[in-house]
């Protein structure tokens, strides 16, 4: 059980995994073809239906037609016929409603006397009404299939499966004076409707089958282009970050070595020119000025080196490079940061390096604009991604997003993540972040 549990959350990531990368295009596509798919699975069943109600509603006028020039050459009677009457309706019957289709004619009263039928033995006898018979009598036409357990049906049980039509006989007056009952073969319109059923499901499965080989193909392709775009833009964005690695280092060397110990010398060079004035010299107090000008220029240096020395998490693990940020974010401000990270996931060097940075951009607003106190940076998997939420409690969002965020949210897109910035429910603003999660994380 557990290897098939396994077996099943290792297809299902699969499955994630290429749902994400066939982009927004894919997704539209995929659900225009499950749409059409019911629809045209709608249409399968709903079409030979119709075509049914059809054929059988034009037997239902044929059978009314001819049923009516009968009544208007006025060779059905309303009444127990005559024998003579009887050998007309009968010669009828036989050379109009009687033929390949229908096998049976019977003619009822209102007080359930048939009083005529092409079965003889029938022709005279009584029976009870049925709901289709009274229906017919009340003005419908019906078709039915014949209930052949009751006594009136005795003759019909060894014929082939039936159809009952009830076709109205209407009088002078206007009203209903007796009705015909005749049974059709089911046979010819149940192997029309069923060559047409076969020929609709043919046309939708051939046509489903070539708008997904079609549409495979179409998200196929956007797929790869989409991945091929973003494993460039991972690569690209490694290499930036290299180079600004490179970079930082050499900025780094040159401040500490090159105006780091400047300002060393200079200090060390006012202290020794205080120590050969009197204190009571001006001039004193003026060296005392320059020094702490130059003591407050070298913490600002010594600040920055450390920033950039210690504040890039770039080699450090998500949720470390994170706690490193809200230590140093603690030092230099007043703010309470809280760190929670509820997932662990597997991150490519670029992606965990721009949600990283991602997070720091969201940092730097709220230290510049937020009058916060308390800040919460929480790390989440949700779905096929990895979210990263950065919480005030200040006073919400005051201005339009400028460049930091505008980069921040460009470099997202780029390898298939997003921003989104907006007022939190509790006051404050949410930050949220987010990028794919690598295909080979282990889910826990």
């Amino acid at each position: 059980m557990a290897q098939g549990n396994g077996s099943s959350r290792g297809l299902w990531t699969v499955v994630r995994a290429l749902w994400s990368e066939i982009g927004p295009a894919g997704k539209a596509v995929l659900v225009a073809l499950a749409m059409s798919a019911v629809v045209a699975i709608i249409l399968g069943v709903a079409i030979p239906r119709q075509v049914e109600r059809h054929l059988i509603d034009a037997e239902v006028r044929k059978q009314t037609r001819i049923v009516g020039d009968m009544v208007d050459a006025q060779i059905i009677p309303l009444e127990p016929p005559t024998p003579e009457a009887l050998a007309i309706l009968d010669n009828a019957v036989r050379l109009n409603l009687l033929g390949s289709d229908t096998l049976r004619v019977k003619l009822w009263l209102p007080d359930g006397t048939i009083i005529y039928s092409d079965e003889p033995a029938l022709i005279g006898k009584r029976f009870g009404l049925s709901e289709d018979r009274i229906a017919a009598f009340n003005g419908h036409a019906r078709v039915e299939i014949p209930d052949l357990t009751v006594p009136e049906n005795e003759y019909e049980r060894d014929l082939p499966p039936l159809r009952e039509l009830y076709v109205p006989v209407f009088g002078e007056s206007g009203s209903i004076e007796a009705v015909f009952e005749m049974y059709h073969l089911a046979e010819p319109i149940e192997t029309t409707v069923e060559n047409i059923q076969r020929l609709v499901w043919a046309s939708i499965v051939l046509g489903i089958g070539l708008l997904t080989i079609f549409t495979a193909s179409l998200i196929l392709v956007n797929g790869r282009a989409i991945a091929n775009r973003r494993r460039l833009a991972e690569q690209l964005f490694g290499e930036l970050v290299r180079s600004q690695a490179e970079e930082r280092t050499r900025v780094i060397g040159s401040l500490h070595d090159d105006i780091g110990q400047t300002l060393y010398r200079i200090h060390y060079g006012i202290e020794d020119l205080r120590s050969r004035v009197d204190e009571d010299d001006p001039v004193a107090g003026d060296l005392a000025r320059i020094g702490d000008l130059v003591n407050e220029v070298d913490s600002s240096l010594r600040a920055e080196l450390r920033s950039l020395q210690y504040g890039t998490g770039e080699e450090l693990a998500l949720g470390s490079a994170l706690d490193e940020l809200a230590e140093i974010t603690e030092m230099e401000t007043d703010l309470s940061v809280s760190v929670h990270v509820e997932t662990e996931c597997e991150l490519s060097p670029p992606t965990r390096i721009a949600l990283y940075r991602a997070a720091r951009e969201a940092m730097t607003n709220v230290r510049k604009h937020s009058l916060a106190s308390t800040v919460e940076i929480r790390v989440q998997r949700q779905g096929d991604h990895v979210r990263v939420h950065v919480v005030d409690d200040g006073v919400g969002i005051i201005e339009d997003e400028g460049l930091g965020l505008t980069t921040t949210r460009e470099r997202l897109e780029a390898i298939g993540g997003g921003l989104k910035v907006r007022t939190d429910r509790r006051g404050g603003t949410r930050f949220s972040a987010w990028v794919p999660a690598s295909e080979s994380e282990v889910e826990t």
